[in-house]
C-alpha cells in the first residue's frame, strides 16, 4: 500500500458505491488473480512503475514481494473477489489487487499496473470498473484508492470513475 516515501506525497481517493448497478464484468481476457501470479505481477509492476513518478527504486523482486505481501494479508485481507488482471497470450497486460485496508476504513484499491505497451489504452479504466462493479455486489459502500500527488493519470482515472480527493 504505502510505502514512506508515497505516503507523504500522496492523496485517498473515495467512492460512494451505494448507487453503483454492481452489473457484473464482463470483459474479454479479464480473469481473476491467485498466489500463481505472484511473479508475473512483480514483472508487471516494475515495468509499469519504472520510470514514473510511483518509481521508488524497486526492482523486480522487490515488486513480486509487494504483490505477494498484497496478496498475503499483510495491508489487510485481499479481496480475490474483486481484484482483477487483463491478460493476453498467458502475460498479464494489467491488473488491478485489492484489499479491505482497515486504516482506510473500507476496501482499497491497492495497485492498478497497466504494462508499457498498453498505457493509455483502457486497461486500467475497465480494470477499476469491474472493482467497483464487484464492490457494487459485494455490498461495501465505499471503495478508495491512495493516489501520488501529481501522477495526473492515476488522478484522472479514479475522477473519471466518481472518486473524490479527500483531505486527511
Amino acid at each position: 500500500m504505502s510505502d514512506t516515501k508515497i505516503g507523504r506525497n500522496a492523496r485517498l481517493w473515495k467512492r460512494d458505491l451505494s448507487g453503483y448497478p454492481g452489473a457484473g464484468v464482463t470483459l474479454p481476457n479479464l480473469r481473476g488473480l491467485t498466489m500463481d501470479d505472484v511473479p508475473a505481477l512483480g514483472a508487471l509492476f516494475f515495468g509499469a512503475f519504472l520510470g514514473t513518478i510511483d518509481d521508488v527504486g524497486q526492482t523486480e523482486a522487490q515488486y513480486e514481494e509487494k504483490a505477494k505481501a498484497i496478496l498475503g494479508g499483510r495491508y489487510g485481507e485481499w479481496i480475490a473477489t474483486a481484484s482483477w488482471a487483463i491478460e493476453d497470450a498467458r502475460t498479464l497486460r494489467a491488473a488491478c489487487l485489492v484489499c479491505d485496508y482497515t486504516p482506510y476504513g473500507c476496501p482499497a484499491i491497492a495497485i492498478v499496473a497497466t504494462s508499457p505497451s498498453r498505457k493509455r489504452s483502457g486497461d486500467a479504466g475497465a480494470l477499476v470498473n469491474a472493482v467497483l462493479s464487484s464492490h457494487g455486489s459485494l455490498r461495501y459502500g465505499e471503495c478508495c484508492a491512495m493516489v501520488t500527488i501529481g501522477n495526473e493519470a492515476s488522478e484522472q482515472l479514479f475522477k473519471g470513475r466518481g472518486f473524490l480527493p479527500q483531505n486527511v
